[in-house]
């Protein structure tokens, strides 16, 4: 498996995907504070699956947009320590977020090119 540091960007990643659009747009302000401070608050826990239900419930969230996203969010879960990814998720939370972040922007990019060359867009950017 990846580092654990990669495995908790992934998943925030997806949970990230997982706002509602009308959500983001209404905190466009302040979305990205937003979801790093309630990262750390929610990481206080004692596993995943509740840090999970209590990040989906405070944004709205679903787990993913899709059965691909929920199946490796669902792996991960599965596969990763509890305690070492809570402490990640609390101690590293301002990089893991700008990991997703860095990840989004490029995924952002990729869609405006393939969009600008009428290309159709694929999630997984193949």
């Amino acid at each position: 498996m990846e580092t654990t540091k990669e495995a908790a960007s992934e998943l925030l990643m997806i949970l990230w995907r997982g706002i509602p659009s009308d959500y983001k747009s209404r905190y466009r302000m302040s979305i990205w504070d937003q979801f790093e401070s309630q990262i750390r608050s929610a990481a206080y826990t004692s596993s995943l699956s509740k840090f999970i239900n209590s990040i989906c419930l405070k944004m709205q969230a679903t787990l993913g947009i899709n059965n691909d996203d929920r199946e490796r969010a669902g792996y991960l879960i599965e596969h990763l320590d509890d305690k070492q990814t809570l402490k990640l998720l609390r101690e590293e939370t301002t990089l893991l977020v700008l990991m997703v972040r860095i990840a989004n922007q490029k995924r952002r990019e990729q869609f405006d090119q393939a969009k600008a060359d009428n290309l159709p867009w694929f999630e997984n950017g193949e």
